[in-house]
């Protein structure tokens, strides 16, 4: 708890860095981008349109109100993704600074997952007004919907800890995280529901720890209904896990990053 509690003070104090470092990332995303931070809204809302058509069209997936549930899982999934790819070059693709500057490296990791919590906030601008569209009788469970996506940054942050942590050694560890995540996609109930699985897969499928956060989701928006026990009590673990065995094992190899650079 103390290297955790030492770890945020150095991040707090260093903030300014921090918001230099998203803000530059956000440049250079959408450097001569005539939509901007649009984009990041359009590429969750073609997936839908394009899921939505293959899955309630075509295989006719029995799910009512189908584009409403394929948004509330994407929208996370596309966080957790696009994160996670991008931790494993937030020590390598920093070299140059690494090498130039001292400041605290538990900086890159976070400030690379800020960067992709940005473009998910702005994604929410559109989801919860579609949400009330969509769906009619909206409870106040929804207000979880803040300390659920809290718990999600967090449980990234721990995995960009350990894949930023091991990319500076193992080169193909980025290459490994792609193919790990399409595999993942189809694991996660994202585009079908946990109770369409086959009794005899439920366990693999619950033993992925983002079907915790993804079915959370699912039940405090699209089924209005309070979270099994058994989720909440695996997210959090999950949660716990990540960060953990995340910033443990950064923490005892920043001091080669530079060398193996």
């Amino acid at each position: 708890m103390g290297s955790w509690m030492r770890g945020l003070t150095r991040i707090i104090r260093y903030r300014e860095l921090v918001r230099n470092l998203v803000a530059k990332d956000l440049k250079v995303k959408y450097r001569g981008s005539v939509l901007g931070l649009l984009w990041s809204l359009l590429n969750p809302l073609a997936m839908i349109v394009v899921y939505s058509l293959a899955f309630q069209y075509i295989l006719r997936i029995p799910l009512e109100n189908y584009p409403l549930f394929l948004i509330t899982g994407i929208i996370p999934w596309n966080f957790f993704s696009g994160a996670v790819i991008a931790s494993s070059e937030a020590i390598i693709g920093n070299a140059n600074l690494l090498k130039k500057v001292k400041f605290p490296l538990e900086i890159l990791p976070f400030a690379t997952i800020l960067f992709n919590f940005v473009q998910l906030l702005f994604a929410l601008l559109v989801f919860f007004p579609a949400v009330f569209w969509f769906k009619t009788g909206v409870t106040p469970l929804i207000l979880l919907y803040l300390p659920v996506l809290a718990l999600q940054f967090l449980f990234t942050l721990g995995v960009a800890f350990f894949l930023s942590s091991i990319t500076p050694r193992y080169r193909d560890v980025r290459h490994l995280t792609e193919v790990a995540l399409m595999v993942l996609f189809w694991l996660t109930p994202i585009i079908y529901s946990i109770s369409m699985v086959p009794g005899k897969l439920q366990p693999l499928i619950k033993a992925n720890p983002l079907t915790a956060f993804i079915t959370v989701y699912q039940d405090i928006i699209y089924w209005g209904r309070l979270p099994s026990t058994e989720m909440l009590i695996s997210m959090v673990l999950w949660t716990g896990l990540s960060l953990g065995v995340g910033y443990s094992l950064f923490r005892r190899r920043q001091r080669v990053f530079v060398e193996e650079l």
